[in-house]
């Protein structure tokens, strides 16, 4: 008797029969599963060295229940989507496998080994990790120039969405301790000034991948795969690439003490996206001269993390200061 076929791989039609997946995946020969970190239930179940991993995304209480069970709907519709942006095929995405709404299973997809940009930045502080987190820069700004250059309706970006954002941001660490109103306001001034500056450097709507974390982001193979994509869809750019940079300085401070030792990489990131669009002047102005603003709205998402230590969080929300104040300076 041959190989089984694996059904779960080929057939994306399998999860739609009446029976309960869980038991469809153990019949197809699942050996193990494991819960992966996430905030919702998504585990990654083996069949062995015959057979391809798969992960499933489960809802926390139903289609729609939610915001993230939303979530998981609107990331299903993605995938369907994927194919008319050219992605399909592309290597860039995991497969979509299907899904089986009665029993909770939301998305299955093929699972992507490899690890993701948060364990090359973690290893970055010594001369040996930087050099392994360079190619991986490369290869995640080529990933963001493919999905930035799909064939999108041509609207111009507006700098309303950002600014909207960091006055809920603030608002955000407000509520949470993190700032007293005097501080909050000092921030509002020094962000006041970007609202004049935004509109000065126009560009059109690409399709961003809209959660642009270190841990969405995969290297498997010599190259870069997108994770997490229920926030894909049409955005400024910068809300991708300064996301990146947020990271990139977020793993300098929280890790090695030194916002300032991130630069040498986010430039480096910049260098291979601009490389990889082949970004006119004009272009890599607009992403230069505004990147300190969004950088900043990074760096405050990411303050409202709980579980980072009460004293980092602020020294993240100085760094978001200093970033507006001298940015603004540049542009």
């Amino acid at each position: 008797m041959g190989p089984r076929r694996n059904r779960l791989a080929s057939d994306p039609g399998w999860c739609r029969v009446p029976e309960r997946p869980l038991e469809a995946l153990f019949r197809e020969g699942a050996l193990a599963w494991e819960r992966l970190r996430s905030s919702r239930p998504v585990y990654r179940f083996t069949f062995g060295s015959r057979l391809p991993a798969v992960v499933g995304k489960f809802f926390t209480g139903g289609p729609g229940f939610t915001s993230v069970d939303r979530g998981l709907l609107k990331e299903y519709r993605v995938y369907r989507q994927a194919p008319a942006w050219g992605l399909n095929g592309s290597g860039c995405l995991p497969r979509l496998l299907g899904r089986y709404l009665p029993a909770g299973l939301g998305l299955l997809l093929e699972d992507i080994p490899g690890p993701d940009l948060d364990r090359y930045l973690a290893g970055a502080a010594d001369a040996h990790g930087f050099r392994e987190l360079c190619p991986k820069l490369e290869k995640l700004a080529g990933l963001l120039a493919f999905f930035h250059s799909r064939p999108v309706p041509s609207k111009p970006t507006s700098h309303r969405p950002g600014w909207r954002y960091f006055h809920k941001l603030l608002g955000q660490l407000q509520t949470a301790g993190l700032l007293s109103g005097e501080e909050s306001e000092a921030l509002k001034a020094a962000g006041s000034a970007w609202e004049m500056v935004l509109p000065q450097y126009p560009d059109t709507l690409v399709l961003v991948h809209g959660d642009a974390t270190s841990t969405n982001f995969l290297f498997p193979e010599n190259r870069a795969v997108a994770i997490d994509l229920e926030r894909l869809g049409l955005g400024d750019r910068l809300l991708d690439l300064s996301w990146v940079a947020g990271e990139i300085k977020h793993a300098w401070g929280w890790r090695f003490h030194n916002f300032a030792g991130s630069e040498e990489a986010i430039g480096h990131f910049f260098r291979a996206y601009f490389e990889a669009l082949e970004a006119g002047a004009a272009l890599a102005d607009r992403i230069l001269r505004l990147n300190p603003f969004y950088m900043a709205l990074a760096e405050l998402r990411i303050a409202r993390n709980g579980y980072l230590s009460w004293e980092y969080r602020r020294a993240l929300i100085e760094e978001a200061g200093r970033c507006h104040v001298g940015g603004r300076r540049l542009a």
